[in-house]
């Protein structure tokens, strides 16, 4: 696609990417703080954590903030009894970390929540429209989903 297409392009997303997710998020926040008692920055959190993210570490590069932040909410996860902590067997300087069983089921809840509250946004398209949005995605994976869209 030439330069021309690209443009706007790029602009409609920077238009339609932040709104889709400022609606998401409102739910995502009004789900996590109202039966989980946390923060967004916690929730989000406790989502990577359940991806297999198990280090303060790991989760400080992948949340894209400082150890230092992320140990603080870890802190206050571990004093609600959402996380729990335990030495890595091979490296006792690692500590591992895992969703407590309360806060896997509630956070599955939770997401299945949010992805019913999509499903209802997307109801008012028909099939076309629905894999012309999932291939839209799919690219948009493909092109931010890499290594250098997660920098």
């Amino acid at each position: 696609m030439g330069k021309a297409r690209r443009g706007p392009v790029a602009a409609q997303v920077l238009d339609t990417i932040p709104l889709v997710w400022e609606r998401v998020r409102s739910v995502i926040r009004e789900a996590s703080t109202g039966s989980l008692g946390v923060t967004l920055e916690q929730f989000h959190v406790l989502r990577h954590i359940r991806a297999g993210c198990g280090n303060a570490t790991e989760l400080a590069s992948r949340r894209q903030v400082s150890v230092p932040a992320i140990s603080q909410a870890i802190d206050a996860l571990v004093a609600k009894g959402l996380v729990t902590r335990a030495q890595e067997e091979g490296d006792r300087r690692r500590v591992a970390l895992a969703l407590t069983p309360l806060a896997a089921k509630v956070l599955d809840d939770k997401l299945d929540e949010t992805r019913a509250w999509i499903e209802g946004r997307l109801a008012s398209l028909d099939a076309g429209q629905l894999e012309v949005v999932r291939a839209a995605l799919d690219s948009l994976r493909l092109v931010f989903g890499g290594p250098e869209g997660t920098a």
